[in-house]
């Protein structure tokens, strides 16, 4: 099923003739909604307006498709996905009249990359580029899934199948990219309601071998995704970090579906203020008092950054520590709470195994809200 990557030019070309006449002009109906996919709507949100060039007419769809995407973020994983209806009619130069009727394509907050060429599908059944997943102990593992055929997930744990789920295929919006994890209760609420509660995380493996049992319904290193066409093989690395608090960052990456990325090692935390200012009259009378202050400041604002380091990664994860730099979304799990924050680091370095040894990022993140709560 084709697609439209929103974040890249998509264009829609017709150059059909009519008994030999070429194309004169050509209308572009486009209806964008969620839900259940149908081809008997009834009104347009955009009409465009096209005169043939050498009987040809082409439209590019993607920045007005892209106003009615929106990426949301609270810790529950959920697809923004929405279909886009579209009915060209033509006009020839003999008069005479046609249309292409509905047709129909899922829209994702996606992009294609230059060498790709135009109209970039992104046709992976998986919507990441990785094939090993680093996660961190206590976290559970979330993979996004174009299911456009029944799909079956299979988890494996030292070459023996522990648990496999079957993921239904839908005409909805809503179901197009589902997310598979690996624990049936929520690891990252377990962790987040000890951490609350006052508690503290042992992330040794003896005991987490013991808490399995609590939180976390199957453990697995390699996970088998099969849509009746391709067998996809991720495998599972789980860092133990007992010094430094590793820090989730969900990003919405190349495919137009959240991702997450851990940043094992220490993190930094600053923050940086600004203000406005002015000189007071501080005289009354033909005196002042030295406990007044001649200079006021008002409107203070501070914004806080977190400066984080990835630990050691493999030379394949450039590609998608390439797409978080590209991301115009990003949160990050802190604490209990899932915050929006803004990447600041504008240059990427790629690094290599023969150059650098071993692979570590830092990057710097601000959140992206004011400190002092000044919502009115």
């Amino acid at each position: 099923m084709s697609k439209i990557n929103v974040r890249s030019p998509y264009f829609i070309t017709d150059n059909s003739t009519s008994t030999g006449s070429p194309l004169a002009s050509a209308n572009l109906y486009l209806r964008i909604y969620e839900g259940t996919k149908s081809t008997s709507l009834t009104y347009a949100d955009y009409t465009l307006t096209a005169t043939a060039i050498d009987g040809s007419v082409t439209f590019e769809v993607s920045e007005l498709v892209r106003d009615y995407i929106e990426n949301t973020f609270d810790g529950d994983y959920t697809g923004s996905v929405k279909w886009l209806n579209y009915n060209i009619f033509r006009t020839y130069e003999n008069t005479s009249t046609s249309d292409t009727g509905q047709q129909n394509i899922a829209i994702f907050d996606g992009y294609g990359y230059f060498e790709e060429g135009t109209n970039p599908q992104n046709e992976s059944t998986v919507l990441q580029s990785n094939e090993l997943i680093y996660t961190n102990d206590f976290a559970n593992i979330n993979i996004p899934i174009h299911v456009t055929d029944n799909t079956t997930v299979t988890y494996f744990k030292d070459g023996e199948s522990i648990f496999t789920k079957t993921l239904a295929s839908s005409t909805n919006s809503a179901d197009q990219v589902q997310y598979v994890s690996n624990s049936s209760l929520d690891a990252d609420v377990f962790y987040n309601r000890v951490i609350d509660d006052g508690g503290t995380i042992e992330a040794f493996s003896c005991v987490r071998n013991i808490a399995n049992g609590v939180y976390a319904e199957y453990d697995a290193d390699k996970i088998y995704i099969d849509n009746g066409e391709v067998v996809d093989v991720i495998n599972v690395e789980e860092i133990e970090e007992c010094k430094y608090t590793p820090y989730k960052i969900t990003f919405v990456n190349k495919y137009g579906a959240l991702q997450d990325i851990w940043f094992f090692k220490r993190a930094n935390l600053s923050m940086q203020t600004t203000e406005e200012s002015y000189r007071a009259n501080i005289v009354s009378n033909g005196t002042y008092s030295i406990n007044s202050r001649q200079k006021t400041v008002f409107d203070k604002k501070g914004v806080e950054r977190l400066q984080l380091n990835t630990g050691f990664y493999p030379e394949s994860y450039n590609e998608i520590f390439r797409q978080l730099s590209l991301s115009e979304e990003l949160w990050i799990t802190y604490g209990s709470d899932v915050l929006p924050v803004t990447l600041l680091s504008s240059e990427l370095t790629y690094k290599t195994s023969l150059n650098d040894k071993l692979i570590n990022y830092t990057m710097d993140v601000e959140f992206a809200f004011n400190k002092i709560n000044n919502i009115r």
